[in-house]
């Protein structure tokens, strides 16, 4: 073959082999595609994997938090049946149901806000473990405490139109003799000044405390029965309010209670129990409540209506019928910086010790009207129950509860929520 034809073949393979400019965009395009496709996948699984984790962490703390509830609702030592008698040493259980309710929530808007001012006081014991707080610069046990649910608005806003609340539970504990100083000092109970209960701004004694003689004195079960002893009505230390009935103070903003969380602290969040919470709603069983299949009895809010106050009911009056404005008075929040006051339903086991305290509480001009022995209006009966001069707000048994706490989660942009039945009736 001659040499010119062998070397063309061969220039000719070489060409061959080669790509050209045009090839090799082409060729890169299709690659950065691809590497654009196998990222965005990547992004959308990673979404999915954080979304998944968010649900997954709310869920875990939402079921901590019912958990919590329900140690704290099974230990509730106030017989739900008023009057209370101090002297039966049981505490107190308060629900306070607040003018919102669980329909607030904005159909078809981003308004998710629902039922967020109702709040839980009483007291508990401990069911295994006994409560542990702080005491000055160490801990203290107790099997008693004076516990606080409610909800105060968060710090951050994800969703435009909704105020996002954080839950908080306010423990106090309960001993009537604590044997340690300051509030023992040798053989004799003292009362410590109040100035001298906190350093800074944080509380240095996770007690349960009263008023007597300008100090500061543990309180018992006992007088915890007493809604002039209660901490959570004046705040989160010894605040008596003013005078009976002792209304609840609020802080500035009509939140309430006033002064009971650990915020501004540096004990701050330990309080806290779950965060952009959308609903704290809290019901009372109600026996005359339709139900489903058309049976009767459901859980309803307090005092939704107008009605009768004969039992806990979604058509109970409210102040319920019977009762003076005085005793009225005491069923409201009062905002601490307006002094203005807000009338809400309230549940409370009251104490019978009003009708022997030897005070003119109603303002008729006599004393202890219903236990002085005397004939006081007149129908031939001394000393019947027309003649109280207070009553609880709704004297009837309070059979059960059920709580609904409703969270957002802004990673997936969802709503979970869990709910807490818990019967009070005796088995």
């Amino acid at each position: 073959m001659p040499p010119s034809i062998r070397s063309a073949g061969r220039h000719g393979a070489a060409g061959r082999a080669a790509f050209s400019l045009t090839e090799l965009l082409i060729a890169m395009t299709i690659a950065m595609m691809v590497m654009g496709a196998v990222a965005s996948l990547f992004g959308v699984f990673g979404r999915m994997v954080s979304q998944s984790q968010g649900l997954v962490d709310l869920g875990s703390r939402m079921r901590a938090t019912a958990w919590q509830l329900r140690q704290d609702l099974a230990g509730v030592t106030a017989d739900l049946v008023p009057w209370a008698r101090p002297e039966a040493n049981a505490g107190y259980f308060e629900l306070l149901e607040g003018p919102r309710r669980d329909t607030d929530a904005g159909a078809g808007s981003t308004n998710l806000e629902a039922d967020t001012d109702d709040i839980l006081l009483f007291t508990t014991r401990a069911v295994g473990e006994p409560f542990v707080g702080r005491f000055n610069a160490g801990t203290i046990e107790s099997d008693c405490a004076e516990v606080a649910w409610f909800l105060r608005s968060g710090s951050s806003q994800p969703v435009a139109g909704t105020t996002l609340y954080n839950l908080y539970r306010r423990q106090l504990l309960v001993m009537g003799y604590v044997g340690q100083a300051p509030f023992f000092d040798g053989s004799t109970a003292t009362s410590v000044p109040v100035g001298s209960l906190v350093a800074g701004s944080s509380p240095l004694f996770d007690l349960s405390l009263r008023l007597e003689g300008g100090g500061a004195v543990p309180n018992t079960l006992a007088d915890l029965a007493k809604r002039e002893n209660r901490c959570f009505l004046g705040g989160s230390g010894p605040v008596r309010a003013a005078a009976f009935p002792f209304a609840v103070s609020t802080d500035a903003t009509g939140r309430m209670p006033a002064n009971a969380t650990l915020d501004g602290t540096d004990r701050v969040w330990e309080d806290v129990l779950l965060t952009n919470v959308i609903a704290f709603d809290v019901r009372v069983f109600d026996p005359r409540a339709a139900g489903g299949g058309g049976s009767m009895g459901g859980y309803v809010d307090l005092g939704q209506s107008g009605g009768s106050p004969t039992a806990i009911t979604s058509g109970a009056a409210w102040p319920p019928a019977g009762q003076t404005a005085l005793q009225s008075a005491g069923m409201q929040i009062r905002n601490a910086a307006t002094n203005n006051t807000l009338p809400v339903a309230t549940y409370d086991t009251w104490s019978l010790h009003y009708e022997f305290n030897g005070r003119d509480d109603d303002g008729d001009g006599t004393v202890d009207d219903g236990t002085d022995g005397v004939d006081n209006n007149g129908n031939g009966v001394p000393d019947d129950p027309a003649e109280y001069e207070t009553s609880p707000p709704y004297p009837v048994p309070l059979r059960g509860i059920e709580v609904r706490i409703r969270c957002y989660d802004p990673t997936s942009r969802q709503v979970r929520q869990v709910t807490v039945r818990h019967s009070f009736v005796k088995k």
